[in-house]
């Protein structure tokens, strides 16, 4: 059974304030639209969405059949409970639209300046040495310039690997209430209370899921702090709970790329 939605100004004032978009058609949704909530990962589709998506959203069925209100929400203290899936700082750069065209761009200068670097450092070491050492040193720059493009290409195509350098766990810290943040040995916390909003975005790229997570300090002068990650289709149930232990009065909102 699909659970439906027909928005009322007053009775769903708090989710229209949200000027969530409809992640199909790309419309914003409004009073008077009819919308389904997919309830793995929250999202709200319109009902012609929903069934042009053959009724099925993150792999399952299922739909919620209220629209979640503010609430306050007073979580039990239990240990730390990290994400199972690893984030990245900053713009995944292989997403769409400007932010996508900004990070290929950046791809793109890095390895113009690579080539040209390498193409000045090997002119100096064949007029200063000898050709022949300048012909292997050449080589070798090529095969690791090539090899570090690879890796971001394939990062990008089939999701993060681990890397001890650059892995990042979040996880609820319900005691203290707050985000915990936590990179090698280095451990972050992010309280709710100095926290204006969550935004998340989950698209689909295959053959995973990319998450982007955009944190927004109470602060005006901060910028949003951004992470990425891929997932499985088995791990979207984990972000769903993830999103339902955060409180209630903390607004985590739905975007689109």
């Amino acid at each position: 059974m699909t659970n439906t939605h027909r928005l009322e100004k007053e009775l769903h004032s708090e989710f229209l304030k949200q000027g969530r978009i409809d992640p199909i058609t790309g419309e914003q949704i409004e009073e008077g639209h009819t919308i389904v909530i997919c309830a793995a990962c929250k999202s709200a589709f319109f009902i012609e969405s929903w069934e042009y998506l053959g009724k099925e959203h993150c792999n399952q069925a299922e739909t919620l059949a209220e629209i979640p209100k503010p609430k306050n929400l007073f979580l039990e203290a239990k240990p730390l409970e990290y994400l199972p899936f690893l984030f990245r700082k900053g713009v995944y750069f292989a997403k769409t639209g400007s932010e996508g065209t900004l990070e290929m761009f950046k791809l793109l200068v890095y390895t113009s300046s690579s080539l040209v670097g390498l193409g000045i450092f090997t002119v100096l070491i064949g007029y200063f040495i000898s050709e022949i050492l300048a012909a292997f040193v050449c080589l070798g720059l090529v095969i690791l310039i090539a090899t570090k493009m690879n890796e971001k290409q394939e990062e990008a195509k089939y999701g993060i690997s681990s890397n001890p350098k650059k892995d990042i766990y979040i996880a609820i810290d319900s005691k203290n209430q707050s985000l915990q943040i936590k990179q090698n040995k280095k451990r972050q916390s992010l309280p709710f209370k100095k926290t204006r909003q969550i935004e998340y975005s989950l698209v689909y790229m295959q053959p995973n899921y990319i998450l982007t997570l955009e944190i927004t300090p109470i602060s005006m002068r901060e910028n949003k702090i951004k992470y990425h990650t891929s997932i499985n289709n088995d791990e979207i149930i984990k972000w769903s709970n993830f999103l339902e232990e955060l409180p209630y009065n903390l607004k985590v909102l739905q975007i689109t790329n």
